[in-house]
């Protein structure tokens, strides 16, 4: 390993060498911080893992601007990564539309055309008017003429009607037939 303390400074080479490795053996030290909550709800940060009877998580630090850059641009890159794919994907599918459209036509232009069918409606057998000869008139029709309309009766929600079963009564003496 390193020399004592006291030689450390007739050598200046070796001293530099054993700070260097030093920094090296120990890397990016990066402390874990652990943030803890008691039975009463107080909080306490520590070094250290929690005690079972605490509730407990690690709490990361922040990123250094160096490593915010690196992640930007590493954001960038997939972002640009993706909007390529998005973009040949979208090529493939337009020319796959474009070829099934050629495909579509071609199997329409080969199909037969379906014979056109037209139908013509019957016509309607001419009207015969019974005729009683040249000298007799036409005959009137049988049966009874339609009874007269009979008068509607009023709005019965209105004052001075009162309606029973059959009929409604008025005021003023007047009948109405039920509707």
């Amino acid at each position: 390993m390193c020399p004592p303390a006291a030689s450390l400074f007739r050598r200046p080479g070796v001293a530099l060498l054993c700070a260097l490795a030093g920094a090296w053996i120990a890397g990016p030290a990066q402390a874990q911080v652990f943030r803890c909550t008691d039975a009463q709800g107080r909080v306490t940060y520590t070094g250290t893992p929690c005690a079972p009877s605490q509730s407990g998580k690690e709490v990361l630090p922040a990123p250094t601007p160096e490593e915010r850059a690196q992640q930007e641009a590493q954001y960038q890159q997939a972002l640009e990564r993706r909007r390529a794919e998005q973009a040949l994907q979208a090529e493939r599918e337009a020319a796959q539309a474009q070829s099934d459209a050629a495909r579509a036509a071609e199997q329409a232009a080969q199909r037969p055309q379906p014979p056109v069918i037209v139908q013509v409606p019957p016509s309607s057998p001419p009207v015969v008017v019974p005729s009683y000869g040249p000298f007799y008139p036409p005959r009137p029709p049988h049966g009874r003429p339609p009874p007269p309309p009979r008068p509607q009766p009023p709005d019965t929600k209105a004052d001075g009607y009162n309606c029973n079963v059959f009929r409604c009564y008025d005021g003023k003496g007047n009948t109405y037939p039920r509707r």
